[in-house]
């Protein structure tokens, strides 16, 4: 009778651990999902940029926005800005190791003053789930991106 509840419990224990979580995401999994201005161009009415999405993670990206906003200046540094413009040509489902090209335009018509933005400095975020569109899976990332001017 022991040896029966022994077998018992084990096996009863092989099953929870092995329904058990083992893939827990991670900050580093969140860094893994990249974002990368590839492309810029001036036009008359605006600015355009195509932004790289890399999702490096063992991941599926099952949705996500991505956003790209100018910060403002200030004497003592930059602040955030609630002006953002979500980028076009985004999709569900993103593979591990799959890439993305996604567009952004920023029109000139209705923005502040150009002086106080850091043109230079935009800043790219993403929000987005892991796997499966819940709070556990929800991550979000920005990356304030250096541009090099021409």
């Amino acid at each position: 009778m022991i040896k029966k509840v022994t077998v018992l419990f084990f096996f009863t224990l092989l099953i929870l651990v092995g329904c058990t979580n083992q893939n827990e995401m991670t900050l580093e999994d969140i860094n893994r999902v990249q974002l990368e201005i590839v492309d810029t161009e001036i036009l008359d009415d605006g600015m355009r940029y195509q932004i790289k999405l890399l999702n490096g993670s063992n991941y599926t990206v099952k949705q996500n926005i991505v956003h790209f906003t100018y910060p403002i200046k200030l004497d003592n540094g930059i602040s955030d800005n609630t002006y953002k413009v979500e980028a076009t040509n985004n999709k569900l489902n993103i593979q591990p190791g799959e890439e993305l090209i996604l567009n952004v335009f920023t029109p000139f018509e209705g923005m502040p003053e150009k002086d106080i933005l850091a043109l230079d400095q935009p800043i790219v975020s993403i929000v987005g789930y892991f796997e499966k569109v819940d709070e556990e899976s929800k991550f979000s990332n920005s990356k304030s991106i250096l541009l090099v001017q021409q």
